[in-house]
């Protein structure tokens, strides 16, 4: 039998993501994220939906918000690689 999983928002999951972190690192986290996607869609802060919520359209949202997610899914993986154990 499945269990119910409680529905997160994508925010939710990428803090999840970086639970093993402090917020102080996991905030650095977030604004790298948004970095890269500024940097790799040429977008201005002013168009991710998170930084400035009302403004856009809910597809843009959602493909951006699932952006998001691959975004961080790739930066955890990187740093999961570079991490060692004591």
């Amino acid at each position: 039998m499945k269990k119910n999983k409680p529905d997160l928002n994508v925010n939710e999951k990428l803090v999840k993501m970086f639970e093993d972190q402090i917020p102080e690192d996991r905030q650095q986290v977030l604004r790298d994220i948004d970095s890269i996607m500024c940097n790799m869609f040429e977008l201005q802060p002013n168009d991710l939906p998170w930084i400035n919520p009302n403004k856009h359209e809910e597809k843009w949202e959602n493909l951006m918000n699932n952006l998001r997610l691959i975004v961080g899914k790739i930066e955890y993986e990187s740093k999961r690689k570079t991490r060692t154990v004591h």
